[in-house]
């Protein structure tokens, strides 16, 4: 996904400059054209990134998930990070039985 995420991102990027060239033109369809492609590139990404990292934190703590939850929203992929390597690495005992 890392791979694929950089790749679109340095497309858009050159979409976007080539959108500051329409901007001075005035070309508004292109503009608009150019800013949706980029914006549904990113929620997509931050919807596939986001909700399993909030799935799990909700899921495993049942105590206060809407804290880990927030938490697992707004940084999701280290969130990921300490649950994939306390769950599979250090194999604790009972976290997170889903």
């Amino acid at each position: 996904m890392s791979i694929l995420s950089l790749t679109i991102l340095n497309i858009i990027r050159r979409n976007t400059l080539e959108s500051f060239i329409n901007l001075i033109e005035g070309d508004t369809n292109k503009i608009i054209k150019d800013n949706l492609y980029t914006m549904i590139y990113i929620l997509f990404l931050l919807l596939i990134t986001t909700i399993p990292a909030v799935l799990v934190a909700v899921n495993c703590n049942k105590s206060e998930p809407i804290k880990y939850g927030t938490l697992a929203f707004l940084l999701s992929d280290i969130y990921l990070l300490q649950w994939s390597i306390k769950k599979f690495v250090f194999k604790y005992p009972n976290y997170c039985l889903l």
